[in-house]
């Protein structure tokens, strides 16, 4: 199995030292072409949390096999109704997955983005990218468990656990998008920040606390 996009370089409190910016400024090595388990071990033996691109890939991960539910569906026919539900799920999540794949490239470049927007003087504008990407994860992640809540009157009975598997994950996403642009904040107290984006955690932990994953599969 192969990751599909090269993962990010991680968050570092304000100010980033000359030290580190030389440090940072590196690119990571490529994981495009990684076996699953050598991406485990880049993560895991790296010197710095790659918090952003290891969700955004969770979010990849869910919405992929989230779709497999609905191929299942597909090869396994049934009503009008229950065929054109499993394509517009494919199609949702195929386009879920691309954008979560697209939003770890993102993380992957967001630090030396940061690093030259600061030494341009806009250092402001490095903290909004910075808490734009979360953000984006956090929304395109509550909108894809919304599209697996609306898919269960459909799926076929084959597949029903795997997509609330697949939603419990895609729900875990959101939170933790959530929480890292909250982290963000945390770290960054400055005031416009938080006027900016203090609103888009308390509109996120809302939407979340309204998704419905199941906490057991059997009933009683």
């Amino acid at each position: 199995m192969m990751i599909p996009q090269a993962i990010g370089i991680g968050r570092y409190p304000q100010p980033i030292r000359r030290s580190r910016i030389a440090t940072q400024m590196i690119p990571p090595p490529a994981l495009t072409q990684r076996a699953l388990g050598d991406a485990l071990d880049h993560i895991a033996q790296a010197a710095h949390c790659q918090a952003g691109a290891v969700i955004a890939l969770g979010g990849a991960f869910a919405a992929g096999l989230a779709q497999a539910t609905a191929n299942v569906s597909l090869e396994e026919g049934g009503a009008d109704e229950a065929l054109r539900a499993a394509q517009h799920m494919q199609h949702t999540m195929a386009q879920a997955r691309a954008r979560f794949q697209s939003l770890a490239q993102q993380d992957a470049e967001a630090i030396a983005a940061f690093v030259d927007l600061r030494r341009r003087g806009q250092a402001l504008a490095g903290y909004e990218l910075l808490c734009d990407g979360p953000r984006q994860m956090a929304d395109l992640a509550i909108s894809a468990a919304h599209a697996m809540q609306d898919y269960r009157a459909h799926v076929c009975e084959r597949t029903r656990d795997d997509l609330e598997f697949a939603l419990v994950l895609m729900s875990s996403t959101a939170r933790a998008a959530m929480l890292l642009l909250d982290s963000n904040l945390r770290i960054w107290p400055l005031p416009a920040l938080i006027a900016q984006y203090d609103p888009h955690t308390a509109r996120l932990a809302s939407a979340i606390s309204l998704l419905r994953p199941v906490s057991r599969i059997r009933s009683g």
